[in-house]
């Protein structure tokens, strides 16, 4: 059994069924220049209760993972300073310059975006919601990206169930330490600049 398989487990012991659910669909089309490309699209339903736990603490905006592309940001620029250059000529050519302009700049900006959009790793609560398609590179990378979801939507689970309880005051006992623990605590904390 997975380590997602037992946090699934574990969050909905106890409970019955679990109310939260994962929906996974799975896609091959053929490529441009590649054989097969894959898809994997996934969506959480839930419950009235739970949505109004993601609606009263604004949840659908939290980030479930952060992964940075290196150079994405810098490419999703250049794309939109591209676009922006035949967009002026276009718009400019209908309406004039004064309002080609703002519009070729917005038209740049709405490239840009999309084009970050479509690449990007990072994972919000909301394309759980709304559903997502995650691009794969082969069936193993659907596995593991099955997997990563299922993490995702454990760990969603848990926070909300930790909102439930949110409010009032939580004792937690810090057992001492032995001086060498201790020691590499103090140094570690000092090298951090605490």
């Amino acid at each position: 059994m997975t380590h997602a398989s037992n946090l699934v487990s574990i969050l909905s012991s106890g409970t019955g069924t679990p109310r939260m659910k994962i929906l996974m669909r799975h896609e091959q089309t053929p490529g441009l220049f590649r054989s097969v490309r894959f898809k994997l699209w996934g969506k959480v339903e839930l419950e009235g209760d739970e949505q109004a736990i993601i609606d009263r603490y604004d949840f659908d905006q939290a980030k479930l993972i952060t992964e940075e592309i290196e150079g994405l940001m810098k490419w999703s620029v250049i794309i939109g300073v591209i676009t922006v250059v035949p967009a002026f000529f276009v718009w400019a050519g209908f309406f004039g310059r004064a309002v080609g302009t703002p519009i070729a700049l917005a038209t740049g900006a709405f490239a840009g975006w999309l084009f970050y959009d479509r690449f990007r790793e990072t994972v919000y609560v909301k394309d759980l919601l709304y559903g997502r398609n995650f691009r794969c590179k082969s069936i193993v990378d659907i596995s593991i990206r099955e997997e990563r979801l299922k993490q995702m939507v454990a760990y969603l689970r848990a926070v909300m169930e930790s909102a439930k309880h949110w409010g009032g005051a939580q004792t937690t006992d810090v057992p001492p330490l032995d001086p060498e623990t201790s020691r590499r605590i103090m140094l570690r904390g000092f090298a951090r600049g605490w």
